[in-house]
C-alpha cells in the first residue's frame, strides 16, 4: 500500500477491545467501521437473511468490513450503509484497530485513484491476501507512529 495511503488511515485508527462472548457487530445494526484484528479470535458468521452458511475465523492481520471500502470508492451518502451480512462475536479477548466509516470515506475520497486500481475485478484469493497484507500493513504503521516519543 501507498505510504501516503497509509499514514490517512492511520490518523483516523482507533484501538477497541472487546471482551470474551460479545458481540461486535449485531444483526441489525449498521455496518459503520472496518475492524483490523492485533489480538485474539473472533468469529464471523451469517445472518439469517444472508443465505450463507460460512463461518469464519478472524485473527491476528484479519480485517472485517470490506463492504465499507465499496461503499466508499461509491461515494454514498451517509443514509446508505451496506447492508450487514455477518455478525461478529469475540470468541477470546479481542483487540483491534477500528476505522468509522465516515473517516473511511475521507480517506477513499482522498485517494479514489489508489482505491479504484485495487477494487477491480481481483479474484477472491488475491483479493484475500491483499487485504491480510493491507491490514497487517496498517497495524505496522500505527504501532510505529504511536512508539514514536510527540
Amino acid at each position: 500500500m501507498n505510504e501516503n495511503v497509509l499514514k490517512a488511515i492511520c490518523e483516523h485508527l482507533r484501538l477497541v477491545k472487546f471482551s470474551e462472548d460479545k458481540y461486535i457487530v449485531r444483526e441489525g445494526e449498521p455496518l459503520d467501521k472496518m475492524l483490523f484484528i492485533t489480538q485474539g479470535t473472533a468469529w464471523s458468521y451469517p445472518t439469517h437473511a444472508s443465505g450463507s452458511s460460512a463461518i469464519k475465523c478472524l485473527v491476528k492481520g484479519d480485517f472485517y468490513g470490506e463492504e465499507l471500502l465499496n461503499w466508499a470508492s461509491k461515494l454514498s451518502s451517509f443514509s446508505e450503509f451496506p447492508k450487514l451480512t455477518r455478525i461478529v462475536k469475540a470468541h477470546t479477548k479481542v483487540e483491534a484497530f477500528a476505522i468509522r466509516a465516515n473517516n473511511l470515506n475521507i480517506v477513499v475520497s482522498t485517494f479514489w485513484w489508489h482505491f479504484s486500481k485495487r477494487l477491480g475485478h481481483i479474484e477472491e484469493s488475491q483479493l484475500e491476501r491483499w487485504q491480510h497484507l493491507a491490514a497487517c500493513s496498517i497495524q505496522a504503521k500505527w504501532r510505529r507512529r504511536h512508539a514514536r516519543p510527540v
